[in-house]
């Protein structure tokens, strides 16, 4: 009985390692560096200008503990650039309504929109609308190694 025991407790304690190593701590990146590399490293139609947290706060509705940062152009062009610190943010809702501007604004940009790379990555949303979406999926997918 005594073998058995020990036995299921091996068993235990190894499948308990092995689920806690697979968890792994999510992976930090500097957001700063990864929204710059998105606006300078692709080429835009437009010029991108980093965005004040102001500036942030009246285009996208995020709660007031998220860290982001944020790149845009003059607005003749839907092009930008986001990284938001958050899992759950409304980045999603921000593009559907930046989508429905253009179609009335510029209809020719709500392609771009569709085309826009929006991944959630750890803790952090990333954001990119640009005319080069597989450039802009490398970037990130770099920035995460």
């Amino acid at each position: 009985m005594m073998m058995k025991k020990t036995g299921l407790l091996a068993v235990l304690t190894a499948g308990v390692l092995l689920l806690a190593g697979c968890g792994g701590a999510a992976k930090t990146i500097d957001a700063q560096a990864l929204a710059k590399s998105l606006a300078t490293e692709i080429k835009y139609d437009d010029t991108l200008k980093e965005l004040t947290a102001d500036e942030i706060s009246m285009l996208v509705d995020l709660p007031e503990d998220v860290d982001s940062v944020m790149y845009a152009g003059s607005g003749s062009t839907a092009e930008e650039v986001g990284v938001f610190t958050a899992k759950d943010s409304d980045v999603q809702k921000y593009l559907d309504d930046q989508a429905d501007s253009f179609q009335d604004y510029v209809p020719e940009e709500t392609k771009r929109i569709g085309n826009a790379v929006l991944e959630q990555k750890n803790q952090y949303v990333v954001l990119c609308v640009s005319g080069d979406s597989d450039q802009a999926k490398e970037i990130i997918e770099k920035a995460f190694k």
